[in-house]
């Protein structure tokens, strides 16, 4: 079944059609999510991108019966996701900010870099990790829903609200300057 069936299925009363849903989309959004969640150990990350996919979820039972004329979930899913994401990144920007002036120190967030799978290829991983997170946020988050997502530019576009050519064109543009600052880091 199409997600847009699995959709329609569960507003008609079939749970186990929501099941699907939450089985397909779960582990993706976990890792699209676990990517914002910066100063963190592994376990506090995951914790995170736990509740923050729950709360995906959770506005799709809610808002499900108003959803049937959204053209691809997926996308809503994500789009959701990532905005749950940024709003609660920001909070921690200005909580850690509010932290650092109230003890008189200005350190920058650490990046807990997300697991490899290869452990000679961790350190490589690591600072890859670090590169892109010092992204801006739009291109950031365009190349991780494409790498990392393997989303059409059809699809970034409808999570990102940006249009197709705008995310081809931070897709090129965040590519060169990873690449750039990959090479200035002498890593390629």
């Amino acid at each position: 079944m199409t997600d847009q069936e699995l959709l329609e299925s569960y507003v008609s009363g079939d749970v186990s059609a929501f099941e699907e849903l939450l089985e397909r989309y779960e582990r993706p959004l976990l890792r699209f999510v676990a990517r914002y969640r910066q100063g963190m150990g592994q376990d506090g990350a995951l914790e995170w991108a736990r509740d923050t996919v729950q709360e995906v979820f959770v506005r799709l039972l809610r808002d499900a019966p108003g959803l049937r004329t959204v053209e691809n979930v997926s996308a809503w899913l994500f789009r959701v996701a990532r905005n749950l994401a940024i709003d609660e990144a920001r909070k921690e920007i200005r909580m850690e900010r509010r932290h650092e002036v109230a003890a008189g120190m200005a350190r920058g967030p650490s990046v807990a870099p997300p697991p490899c799978v290869a452990e000679e290829r961790k350190e490589l991983c690591e600072i890859v990790t670090r590169k892109l997170l010092g992204l801006p946020s739009n291109q950031r988050d365009v190349l991780i829903l494409k790498i990392q997502e393997g989303k059409s530019y059809r699809e970034i576009s409808e999570v990102t609200g940006l249009s197709t050519s705008n995310v081809g064109y931070l897709i090129h543009h965040g590519l060169k300057a990873l690449a750039g600052q990959l090479r200035s880091a002498g890593v390629v």
